[in-house]
């Protein structure tokens, strides 16, 4: 039976090696991603035979548990026999999630009696890095005419990596524009918010790229991401709402300093919309080349 204990930033150094075996692009296995939502998932690990095995909630429902696809060493079957183990002992229903879908076929292969569902809501948008750095085409003419207008009336700005210093002032920005005052846990945006700032105030322990825009001498915008290989995965953007093309400026900005720190990046993962009719609609407006769906699959 697998020992499981809880994602914390302490984890990061055991589950690191382990990122170059995941699967695709998705978000789901980049240590940056994992520790931000590891209570709201309850995020647990454990390592066998040189093989990374992650439980969680079901993204289906979120009152089961469930494991994602794991990596390493191990053969896919091999790994799965272990996590099916681990539920017999358990008294645990059998349950796959966020499978990418380009392994759908393997699972079903591997597990013929199954029942599949599409996680509607938690399809990754992949855009192409130069497209997002330049803005150029039709099909991005609004994006462009909002960083236009940004730079029009905003000539007072400036773009800067975030340091340790900035930790502060980056955390009152994100307080002020935070939603749930109330109970932390209230809902998922809510936690997010929580959990951006935990992120900044954590930044020199997670090494992940980090830019601020600001305007006049305030901040505008915040965002942090994390590479791997030839992705940079955006995990935080944060705009003013009452600085126009603020978001738009911060994505370009951050893109184009990605770029010319790691001239390999070819894509970007911008993650999921979870359902928000107004996240779904900026997501879309970015003209994404891919969106890489997800599936549950329960024994």
């Amino acid at each position: 039976m697998l020992t499981l204990k809880p994602i914390t930033i302490e984890s990061l150094e055991e589950i690191h090696p382990f990122t170059q075996y995941i699967p695709t692009r998705s978000c789901d296995y980049t240590p940056g991603n994992l520790v931000m939502w590891a209570r709201f998932m309850n995020y647990r690990y454990a390592i066998e035979q040189e093989t990374l095995f992650i439980a969680a909630k079901s993204q289906a429902d979120i009152n089961s548990p469930a494991f994602l696809m794991p990596i390493g060493k191990l053969p896919l079957a091999d790994s799965i026999a272990i996590i099916n183990e681990h539920c017999t002992a358990t008294g645990a229903t059998l349950r796959l999630t966020a499978v990418p879908e380009s392994f759908k076929e393997r699972i079903e292969t591997l597990l013929p009696q199954h029942q599949a569902s599409t996680l509607d809501n938690w399809s990754d948008y992949i855009y192409s890095a130069q497209s997002l750095a330049t803005l150029q085409g039709k099909a991005l003419n609004k994006k462009r005419n909002r960083y236009n207008k940004f730079l029009a009336e905003n000539p007072i700005h400036q773009y800067s990596r975030f340091t340790n210093e900035d930790t502060q002032e980056v955390i009152r920005f994100l307080a002020a524009d935070r939603d749930c005052q109330h109970n932390r846990e209230e809902t998922m945006r809510c936690y997010e918010q929580w959990q951006c700032m935990a992120t900044v105030r954590n930044q020199s322990r997670y090494h992940q790229p980090a830019g601020i825009l600001r305007v006049d001498g305030k901040i505008a915008a915040f965002t942090l991401g994390e590479i791997f290989d030839d992705t940079l995965y955006v995990h935080i953007e944060k705009a003013s709402r009452t600085v126009i093309g603020a978001g738009e400026a911060i994505n370009r900005m951050f893109i184009n300093d990605i770029l010319s720190q790691y001239p390999h990046i070819t894509h970007v993962n911008r993650e999921e919309d979870l359902g928000d009719p107004g996240l779904r609609q900026v997501k879309r407006a970015y003209n994404p080349i891919e969106m890489l769906h997800r599936y549950e699959f329960t024994i």
